[in-house]
């Protein structure tokens, strides 16, 4: 199980390197990015979220993100979630399209666990996409790797490396959507708070543009550790 990690874990950074390449052709976006999850008790919890995003790094929303779930545990490291999102998104500069609003609903299923010093995390989420006056269905996964630089294992104090990959599939036709890309150094201040920078490659429909990203995750844990 070891050996697999570390082979997707090269595999993931060669994909980043060619993602690389090409997005950094293109000028940058950066998105800013805040979430929260909040415990009712141990078998339920609150997911709220809020990312701002944008064409270039100084300039030009690209997009307003609102996002929130109920959390159920079904075990420590099973969750699933329901939830929905509020979109706002801005055409580029200089053009004559009109901003287009969406309201989603969206289904997930949370699985994490520890392979050694990594923690593994496998996302699995349906979306119902109300976009302007158009409905679509979506499935994406994804999975995470947190890698500790000066720890055992992930905990507080913990200096941390984290990558990703998510793919994005339509249910109707041309089933492909979109793939990220993310890689980002993190520090974990204590159980309940982390912050990361770092950046993600977004590949749509063959076209890669890259974004510097921003995120702290703060949650309101009543619980004790696992």
């Amino acid at each position: 199980m070891i050996k697999c990690a570390l082979l997707f874990s090269l595999s993931m950074l060669f994909a980043f390197v060619a993602s690389a390449q090409s997005a950094f052709d293109s000028q940058q976006g950066i998105w800013l990015m805040f979430f929260n999850r909040t415990e009712i008790n141990d078998r339920w919890s609150i997911h709220a979220e809020i990312q701002d995003r944008y064409y270039a790094l100084s300039r030009n929303n690209e997009q307003l993100l609102i996002r929130g779930g109920l959390n159920y545990h079904l075990k420590k490291n099973l969750w699933i979630t329901a939830g929905y999102g509020y979109i706002e998104s801005y055409p580029p500069e200089n053009s004559t399209q009109p901003t287009v609003l969406e309201h989603r609903i969206w289904q997930q299923g949370l699985y994490f666990h520890n392979i050694g010093r990594l923690f593994v995390e496998h996302r699995g989420r349906l979306e119902q996409r109300f976009v302007g006056d158009q409905y679509r269905d979506r499935i994406r996964y994804r999975l995470l790797v947190n890698a500790p630089l000066n720890k055992a294992r992930m905990g507080p104090k913990a200096l941390f490396v984290s990558v990703y990959n998510e793919v994005f599939l339509h249910l109707e036709d041309a089933p492909y959507d979109r793939n990220r890309l993310y890689a980002a150094l993190g520090y974990q201040f204590n159980r309940s708070v982390n912050l990361q920078a770092g950046w993600m490659a977004q590949d749509v429909k063959g076209k890669t543009r890259g974004y510097l990203q921003l995120a702290l995750f703060a949650n309101l844990l009543w619980s004790a550790p696992s």
